[in-house]
């Protein structure tokens, strides 16, 4: 899943606005988690907030890196990102209580960690300041066939392994594990190469005809 969806555009809005130095707060500008996490666990925490929704709280510098992802072009195109000059206007803008978003703002270390437990330590955010309305979405599962780590061949939940069938990808049960925790960038296309090359090696080897 990703917890960065522009609301309701449907846009994904990168996770650079996060990992840049932003923050996610909900409708009562407060944080509500640690987002260090990751954009995975995000939608979890995102859909547990009032209306399942949550703001991504960033400023100019940090638009300016997100700029070289079109998806965050089209939503600027779009409307989805609003600007405001100071945190005031920002909240006046967005429908959020500015004493709380000031606040927000002002308790993010420059060093060290915060409540959440989230390491800082880069640039403070600084006007002008941008938001964007974001929600959860599920985007693919990580679950399949579960397969033979040796070869790539399917288990048969009977018992055994089927000799003429293949996992690898998105059809077979990926390393993730059963939660959104799990996840990492790129864990979809590692069971594809994977479990696409132990197939390929292991056929390399088969006997002909084994092949149905």
């Amino acid at each position: 899943g990703h917890g960065n969806v522009a609301h309701p555009h449907g846009i994904l809005v990168t996770w650079a606005t996060i990992t840049e130095g932003g923050v996610q707060v909900n409708s009562a500008g407060q944080r509500f988690w640690n987002e260090a996490q990751g954009y995975s666990e995000a939608a979890r925490a995102v859909l547990s907030q009032p209306d399942g929704v949550a703001w991504v709280i960033f400023d100019s510098r940090i638009a300016a890196i997100a700029r070289q992802f079109e998806d965050f072009k089209t939503a600027e195109k779009q409307g989805a990102v609003i600007m405001g000059h100071s945190v005031d206007e920002l909240a006046k803008r967005t429908d959020l209580p500015a004493p709380a978003l000031q606040k927000t703002i002002a308790d993010i270390p420059v060093e060290g960690s915060d409540v959440f437990g989230r390491v800082w330590g880069g640039q403070p955010l600084t006007a002008p300041f941008c938001a964007v309305k974001v929600t959860g979405a599920l985007f693919h599962t990580q679950g399949g066939l579960a397969t033979d780590p040796d070869t790539a061949l399917v288990r048969n939940n009977k018992g055994g392994i089927f000799e003429n069938l293949h996992a690898a990808g998105g059809a077979a049960c990926g390393v993730s594990g059963s939660g959104d925790s799990g996840y990492l960038s790129g864990n979809g296309l590692l069971a594809a190469v994977t479990l696409g090359y132990i197939a390929g090696v292991y056929r390399g080897d088969a006997k002909p005809g084994i092949l149905t």
